[in-house]
């Protein structure tokens, strides 16, 4: 592992100084066609929303842009928009950790927070005279909306989705994504617009310390700041139940029990209160653990359930194993434990689970009766968006907010697997099971689509700075008619 550390380093020392070429281009073919033996051996939603062919031909046709000279950024951005084309919230590929760290010491990043709000881009951060609001017009003179298309590429969704990509503009990824776009910059020259006017600014670039101590300071709604993992409240006759996050420990756990516990609480006492009003917020909710999402949705249903319809895998014995990276100690060996246990059923060359890892679960006796309102976002993603599919599914609770980024019919996930590419060190993330979710079919949810509010509601900007909570304050009227 050193020896290949060392040889990365060795290769790439001339790219820390400059876009020159780090690698020949057999190099970064070989790596290629490694990364697209991966994806065909291991990746079970590597056509869930293009056909073989589409899929073979943009592996053809990115593989021929490989040209002598290219350097190690655009051959990033070559594998990433194949990756990407797949449509999986849980894709990555990550550089090597010797070379983000010796990036990230250079001044080379984009050093403001940014806000995107109904397709615009906002300052969130007052910096050198410019006001924190201020609309961005162009950066380094691309328009704004090309910017934020070129910088938003960089974070996978579930299917075709592509507000969760922007959303993505407004946290701490924009600025190493800013440099994947359009490489090591020395300045950035804004044009942006306030209520004195116009204005262009030329903005040094800084280090990636800097960035993130930048991000560190934007401005912040108070309704968004130290958000408990959940937490509930009653608004006069209405509750409000905030889940942030699913990501909570597995059934044994004690972050479980305790959650269970404070569920049960607090379904028992609506009930008790006979609260007719319930408004579930998991807005920030970007996932976590079985079953954690299932044991709320079993307080809001009145059916019984499964976790999935259909759940399967390509393999049960890991594949290309010398390019597998293991992060724990006997990874693959447990990996393939569970794997035969838990997908034993061989259909088709697909491993599909067993049922016994798929049980019913049915409502809860103090199941909520109501009428619920779900307050979703753009960063509502896997565990989250699971629970929001079925939830939307079910006959009369009402979605508020913006399109998910998270796939309303399936998704591919549950057991993530890394593998490295032997040339480039890049490290390829993706889970292994693909999932049909337990949902209707709904007249407004394509296939591809993520959870689709029935209110699509959006704040502005000056709603934001003022601290208003926009979707909520919407939800609270509409509750009232």
């Amino acid at each position: 592992m050193k020896h290949l550390v060392l040889a990365i380093l060795i290769c790439l020392f001339p790219f820390f100084q400059s876009e020159a070429q780090s690698f020949s281009k057999h190099q970064f073919q070989k790596d290629f066609d490694i990364l697209q033996r991966i994806y065909e051996k291991a990746n079970a939603g590597l056509y869930k929303y293009h056909s073989k062919r589409e899929t073979d031909s943009i592996f053809q046709a990115n593989r021929k842009r490989i040209r002598n000279g290219i350097s190690y950024r655009e051959f990033y951005k070559l594998v990433w928009e194949v990756i990407d084309f797949t449509g999986s919230c849980h894709n990555d590929l990550f550089y090597p950790d010797t070379l983000k760290n010796a990036l990230r010491q250079q001044r080379i990043f984009f050093p403001l927070p940014l806000k995107y709000i109904r397709n615009k881009l906002y300052t969130n951060l007052a910096w050198e005279n410019m006001p924190a609001g201020s609309e961005i017009l162009a950066i380094n003179h691309t328009d704004a909306t090309s910017f934020a298309t070129e910088v938003s590429r960089f974070l996978s969704t579930d299917g075709y989705n592509t507000t969760g990509k922007y959303a993505f503009l407004e946290t701490n990824a924009l600025f190493f994504n800013v440099y994947l776009a359009y490489g090591p910059q020395q300045s950035f020259t804004i044009s942006y617009k306030d209520s004195s006017g116009i204005t262009q600014k030329t903005l040094e670039a800084v280090d990636y310390k800097t960035a993130i101590g930048n991000y560190r300071q934007r401005f912040i709604p108070d309704y968004e700041k130290n958000v408990p993992d959940y937490s509930f409240r009653l608004l006069d006759q209405t509750g409000l139940l905030t889940v942030s996050t699913f990501a909570l420990g597995g059934t044994k756990s004690d972050g479980h029990q305790k959650y269970a516990r404070f569920l049960d609480s607090v379904f028992t006492d609506l009930k008790q209160k006979n609260i007719r009003n319930l408004i579930v917020d998991i807005r920030e909710n970007g996932g976590g653990n079985d079953p954690n999402d299932l044991l709320l949705y079993s307080y809001l249903t009145h059916r019984n359930f499964r976790e999935n319809k259909s759940a399967h895998t390509l393999f049960n014995k890991v594949p290309l194993k010398k390019y597998y990276l293991e992060e724990e100690k006997n990874e693959i060996k447990e990996l393939e434990e569970t794997l035969k246990e838990e997908h034993s059923v061989l259909k088709d060359g697909k491993y599909y689970q067993n049922e016994t890892f798929n049980p019913v679960w049915t409502p809860k006796p103090n199941a909520f009766s109501g009428n619920i309102y779900l307050l979703i976002s753009p960063f509502v993603a896997s565990a989250g968006s699971l629970f929001a599919s079925m939830v939307k599914s079910d006959e009369g609770p009402v979605v508020i907010g913006q399109e998910a980024l998270g796939g309303y019919y399936g998704h591919t996930g549950h057991i993530p697997v890394t593998y490295r590419l032997p040339n480039t060190g890049l490290r390829l993330s993706f889970s292994i099971v693909d999932l049909e979710q337990d949902v209707q079919k709904l007249p407004d949810q394509r296939y591809g689509d993520g959870i689709k509010p029935d209110y699509q509601v959006e704040q502005t900007i000056d709603d934001y700075l003022g601290d208003k909570d926009t979707i909520l304050e919407f939800a609270k009227k509409l509750l009232m008619h």
